[in-house]
Parts: structure tokens; sequence; C-alpha cells
């Protein structure tokens, strides 16, 4: 965290202060990566790029020593530029770590006959996760990341969710920085891990209503996510079967779930259209309804609420607005709350008996 944060600072320190005059030092001048010539052709356009070789060829694992020779060199020439400013750093470092409350702790929330929360030991560089039953009783730690990422170079918690029944956790994390995550499961009660793994996925995972399968989105070579799975627990995953496959090479997909937990939300989208579907969460393998087929330039969000849909769009207006539809029939839209040109609505949560609008005003 140290390092981030003095590296963070850098780019904010006065050119003044930056521009102190280092001592003079093997690593004084940076190093120049050498020019390659490399060419790729596409589509009748050739694009000539003399760095290509930086990448190493077999990423996510970087192994070219002329790489990693290269990157030694840049990181080498770094340390000696800081090392003047080495108490300056520190006393940066201490400044920020002063202004925080290291041993914060989440608001618990209720969910089931638990409330479950998130806290950091004072001093450490990962959560806890913790749950005590709603009718009394001590705390437990459910999950640890401190634990997680002992003896592991790097360490990321992708997700982590709980069944319905509050008895299985499943979670997902990257040990190498791929950004590809693999997903285990736990018996919270024993701690003890199931043996099954999937790995290569973007993180995103959903149990069904009875906890007996998950839902997850794996990633391909270009990590682009294009399908959702189901997995059954305790089967192999070469028998995981696909719920949804995107063929739109410019969209991904994801997966979620509504406020009141009735329904598995699949998304698929880009940077400016979105195309949802419901499951229900009590019959992931039933036949995804599909809310509005995409429109190029529509954004959308739903929740639901006893027979209705809550839909959050732009399709008016850049501004957004709130929209109603019968659950039988998503796609017919009604007005709730038009567009405003002074507000810009940016989301919408559904609660039992009232729903909140978020937004900026002008």
């Amino acid at each position: 965290m140290k390092a981030l944060i003095a590296a963070a600072f850098a780019l904010l320190l006065p050119v003044s202060v930056l521009a102190q005059k280092a001592p003079m030092t093997e690593s004084t001048q940076p190093p120049v990566a050498a020019k390659k010539p490399h060419s790729t052709s596409r589509h009748g356009i050739t694009v000539i790029d003399d760095y290509h070789w930086l990448k190493d060829q077999s990423y996510p694992k970087v192994d070219d020593k002329e790489v990693l020779d290269h990157l030694k060199e840049e990181n080498a020439y770094f340390e000696a530029q800081m090392k003047p400013r080495t108490a300056m750093v520190e006393s940066i470092f201490q400044e920020m770590k002063g202004r925080l409350k290291e041993d914060e702790t989440s608001v618990p929330q209720k969910d089931g006959d638990y409330l479950y929360w998130r806290k950091f030991e004072k001093g450490a560089q990962y959560k806890q996760w913790m749950r005590k039953p709603v009718a009394g009783g001590p705390d437990e730690v459910i999950f640890d990341e401190a634990k997680q990422a002992e003896g592991k170079e790097f360490f990321r918690l992708g997700a982590i969710t709980i069944s319905d029944d509050d008895k299985m956790l499943a979670y997902a994390t990257d040990t190498d920085g791929s950004e590809r995550f693999t997903i285990r499961f736990r018996d919270i009660a024993t701690g003890k891990e199931l043996a099954d793994t999937i790995p290569g996925t973007n993180g995103s995972i959903v149990f069904s209503k009875d906890g007996k399968h998950l839902l997850y989105t794996p990633v391909n070579d270009q990590w682009r996510s294009e399908d959702v799975k189901l997995h059954t627990l305790g089967t192999p995953i070469s028998t995981d079967k696909t719920l949804y496959h995107e063929d739109d090479i410019g969209f991904q997909v994801g997966i979620g779930v509504t406020q009141s937990e009735r329904f598995i939300v699949l998304s698929t989208g880009d940077n400016t259209t979105s195309e949802l579907r419901l499951i229900p969460t009590d019959n992931p393998l039933a036949k995804p309804v599909i809310i509005r087929a995409r429109k190029k330039g529509v954004e959308y969000d739903v929740d639901d609420h006893g027979d209705q849909l809550f839909v959050h769009t732009n399709e008016d207006s850049t501004q957004f607005s709130l929209k109603t539809a019968p659950l039988a029939d998503p796609g017919k839209w009604t007005t709730r709350i038009a567009a405003n040109k002074d507000f810009y609505m940016t989301g919408v949560t559904v609660f039992a008996d009232f729903f909140v609008v978020e937004g900026r005003d002008k």
C-alpha cells in the first residue's frame, strides 16, 4: 500500500519539490527501450509497432527474460530517483494514514437469520467478513482475506456470496494479477472447502435459491465474458450448462440479482447499449425472459416489486427517467418519473413499501 500511495503522490507534488536535484547514481539516466521493427496487418491496414516486443507473448504469465530485464532497469531507475525523497514519502504516507480510521467496520446488514458486515483490524491490509445470528450469539469470521493472502505475492478478492440458507459461501479470487478469478466453495459451519473449483472467470457469482447451483461468467482469451454458465455443486465443471451466449463481440455479459432476490438479472451490453433478461432464482434452468431487445444507444436496468418492474433508462433522455412495466409484459414501459433537464437520475432502488431515486441536481 505504501508504494502505491508514494507513487500516486509523486504525481500530485509541486514541480519545485519533485525537481529537487538527486545525487548522481548509476541509474540516473532512464533506461531506453530498444526499437525492434514489427508490423501487423488487419483489414488492409498495417500498424507499425517497434515496441511490440515489450508485451510478453505468454501474458498473463510474464517470463520473457528481455522484458523482465527491462522492467528491472525501470524499477532501479525509479528507486534511485526516489531514494533522496524517502523521508518525504514516509512523512506523506504517515500523514495520509493518520487521516484514516484503520480499524474500520461497515454497518451490519440483516440477510436471512444473520447480520453480515466487514471490518479491518488495525494495521491490516485485508478485510475480515463477519456475521452473527440476529437472535443473538458470538461474532463469526466467515472469510479472512489476510489468511487467504498468506504466502502469495498477489491477492485480490473479486466477489463473495452466501447461499440463501446461510450455509454455503462462494468466493472468487485472483492470485496472479491476471484479472481471471477462480471460484471456490466453503461450508461455513465446518470451514471445509469443497472440491469444486472454477477457474478463468470474471468474478461474478450468483447462487440459485436452493444453494445447489451457482451462475458464473467465464472469460475468453480476449478477457471478454460472452457466456453465462450454471454449475451444480458436486459435479464436474465440464458438465456445466450454458444458459446464455452473446454473439456480438462488442458486448459483454454480466449477472446479478434484483433487490427482492426473486430474479437473477442476466445483462449484456457495451458502453452505450444494454439488454437484460430475468431468470427466477428458484428455477435457474428456466428460459431467460428478455425485458426489451437491444436498441443502439438505449441503456436500462431493472428492479422488481410484486407484479411490476421498475425500469431506469435513457430511452427518452440522456438525463434518464423511471418507467414501470407489468412483469407479464416487461417490454411495455409506462413513464413513472419523466426525465428532468435539471436532474440526472443515476439509479433506482425498490423496497417493500417505497422506492428510492438517486441522482445529481444541476
